[in-house]
């Protein structure tokens, strides 16, 4: 059972250290409040300061987990890691949440997550990323952020809403849209698939704890067969095979990962040599860099109650613009990707000419509002 020693353990905590050591390793780890939340659990009491930024990153975990779970209410919208995972931890010890992941099964349900988002917290959508198939399939995501409880020390809420479950890196692993049946395992390649974003964290090591000790009591002899065969399904052979050995450096796992492990080898190996640009499957990504402008057909999203906004509404130009699908023109040097939340610019880095982004504001001008303004530009 995971407690204050697997924590430590995973935090790389030498025996003996103080404990102040040990929260400044935790802090840097990024799981300090969970490291807080084993303690007092433990028994172990908490200086008034620590136990309100505990209280503070519970009720924050709390308001994420509930989001997550109003959201999955709405038909074709499903949440994956958050407050699954967290439902299989001891009492009172908290799983830390920086955003909510959901996975919308089309863009009539994602548009419709980011509006109730920004209805009821006043979310702002920070990135809009289209992921297009050479053969014209799309897929779409977005994320938004909001004002944390004290928001000027703490990070933003936020979520982040896709219509496909895993994206791959754009390099040589695909898109895979459909999510696992099973939560767990959803969970678990959710997790593995954290590292084409970034090298895994001592969060990612404590997830796979959690979730090795569940599906190894769940799947029993079957362990190796259910999980390597949904590796090898899902491309994600390697970066399973990669945080299993990692966290089994730290911590000792249930019977049947060390057997996993090395089923993973030959499994990974193959992925490995399949991955090439060409690949099927394989999606294009352009960021949408956001233009002036509430959304397209009429008022901020937050103002108007979404039970009195049309599903379409018109530009200025009087051509229609669907509120439930984000569809892409083409315009002298470029195009835009207009949306529910208003027109952006498809670019595939951070750096944009100046004379493209011009551009751009004078192709979407037909669909802003007559009094809108333009902002500035600082990309080369």
């Amino acid at each position: 059972m995971v407690d204050v020693h697997t924590i430590e353990a995973l935090l790389g905590v030498p025996p003996g250290y103080p404990p102040w050591r040990v929260a400044d390793i935790a802090r840097r780890k990024r799981i300090l409040a969970t490291w807080l939340s084993a303690m007092a659990a433990g028994g172990h009491p908490l200086p008034p300061a620590a136990a309100e930024h505990l209280a503070r990153a519970r009720r924050r975990t709390a308001e994420l987990h509930e989001v997550g779970r109003r959201l999955a209410a709405e038909p074709g919208v499903t949440v994956i890691k958050g407050a699954r995972i967290a439902a299989h931890l001891p009492p009172g010890l908290l799983r830390e949440s920086g955003d909510v992941d959901l996975v919308a099964a089309g863009q009539a349900a994602l548009w419709r997550c980011v509006a109730l988002l920004r209805e009821r917290h006043g979310a702002v959508p920070q990135t809009v990323s289209v992921l297009r198939a050479p053969g014209g399939g799309m897929h779409v995501g977005v994320a938004l952020k909001w004002p944390a409880e004290e928001p000027y020390l703490d990070k933003p809420l936020g979520a982040d809403v896709t219509t496909c479950a895993f994206a791959g890196d754009f390099r040589g692993v695909p898109v895979r849209a459909e999510p696992p049946a099973d939560p767990d395992l959803c969970s678990l390649f959710a997790v593995a698939e954290e590292r084409f974003q970034r090298p895994f964290r001592a969060r990612d090591l404590l997830d796979l704890a959690v979730l090795a000790e569940v599906l190894a009591t769940r799947l029993g002899e079957q362990l190796v067969d259910v999980v390597a065969g949904h590796a090898a399904r899902l491309c994600l052979a390697p970066e399973l095979r990669a945080l299993t050995r990692k966290a089994a450096g730290w911590v000792e796992l249930p019977a049947g990962w060390a057997e996993l492990a090395e089923a993973l080898a030959p499994i990974a190996t193959a992925e490995r040599a399949s991955r090439h640009p060409d690949r099927p499957g394989m999606h294009s990504l352009r960021f949408g860099l956001p233009l002036d402008g509430p959304p397209l057909d009429g008022p901020p999203l937050d103002r108007q109650p979404l039970d009195r906004q049309p599903l379409d509404g018109q530009s200025r130009d009087g051509q229609p613009v669907a509120r439930d699908t984000l569809t892409i023109r083409e315009f002298d040097g470029g195009e835009l990707a207009l949306t529910p939340v208003g027109p952006c610019l498809l670019v595939a880095s951070r750096t944009v000419p100046q004379e493209l982004y011009e551009k751009a504001v004078t192709a979407a001008g037909p669909l802003l509002p007559p009094n809108s303004t333009t902002p500035g530009c600082t990309g080369r």
